[in-house]
């Protein structure tokens, strides 16, 4: 259950830096407010998921698999170069996360 809370808390990581994106430098008063919340949800979630799982397991987990997240997005959503090299080194990214998830 605290892998998907972690999860989740992953997914506002992904939405917090998006709309921090958005917010053009926190000018855009909308996406500014949608930052801090979901910023505020994201770390509120992975403060629920470090009750049970280690905090170093979790901390690495949320991060990378928020990168992870944030490197799809740019490329699907706001096309971001997508070269060999980035897709390889994400893919080590999420093996990194799954034989965390495996130790």
């Amino acid at each position: 259950m605290m892998w998907l809370v972690l999860i989740c808390a992953s997914f506002f990581e992904l939405a917090f830096t998006v709309c921090m994106k958005l917010s053009n430098g926190l000018k855009n008063v909308k996406y500014t407010i949608l930052t801090v919340l979901s910023t505020c949800t994201s770390i509120g979630l992975l403060s629920i998921a470090t009750k049970t799982l280690p905090l170093g397991i979790s901390y690495a987990v949320w991060t990378g698999l928020g990168t992870l997240f944030n490197v799809l997005f740019g490329i699907f959503v706001f096309k971001e170069s997508r070269s060999t090299k980035k897709l390889v080194f994400m893919g080590m990214v999420l093996m990194g996360v799954i034989g965390l998830r495996l130790a």
